[in-house]
């Protein structure tokens, strides 16, 4: 007996086939650049050492160069994974069942996917996380530029594109 390949079923093996096609959602640049430093200080908390002593008015005391910093992970981007698995789960599941329909690309789900989450992060930045000691507002929002360098990356076995990179 032959079984004539449905429509749905190439689009499947199309989905199979795929495996090395993924997103990314993040800070994106140099490993050393100024934005990428920032998000992951606040993502995995570390250790800053004050490099030129200088004056911070909001508390009041003058850091010596040579200092170090505590800084806590604030899981700023993780906590927005978390809080959303439901909706983003929502959205795979829609995703997968428009693949197999052959109404959008694999692609097309991962661009999908990619910018929902980048969205979500956006907006909930700062909700929920630690606030820092001695000074009022949250540094991850202040100035806004961490908000404006969350970015997508979308990669396609060699090729990769992305909306927001630095």
């Amino acid at each position: 007996m032959i079984f004539k390949g449905t429509e749905t079923l190439k689009n499947l093996k199309n989905l199979n086939n795929r495996k090395n096609t993924y997103f990314q959602v993040g800070v994106f640049g140099k490993d050393d650049s100024e934005m990428t430093k920032i998000a992951a200080i606040h993502e995995f908390g570390g250790e800053i050492v004050v490099k030129k002593s200088r004056f911070v008015p909001a508390l009041g005391v003058t850091l010596k160069a040579g200092t170090i910093i505590k800084m806590p992970s604030r899981k700023w981007l993780t906590l927005t994974y978390e809080r959303n698995k439901e909706v983003i789960g929502d959205i795979i599941k829609s995703n997968l069942k428009k693949i197999a329909e052959g109404n959008i690309t694999v692609e097309e789900s991962n661009e999908i996917i990619a910018i929902s989450l980048s969205s979500l992060a956006k907006k909930e930045m700062g909700k929920g996380v630690m606030k820092p000691k001695n000074r009022e507002g949250t540094s991850m929002v202040d100035t806004g530029d961490l908000r404006r360098s969350l970015a997508t990356k979308i990669n396609f076995g060699d090729k990769s594109f992305g909306r927001g990179e630095n």
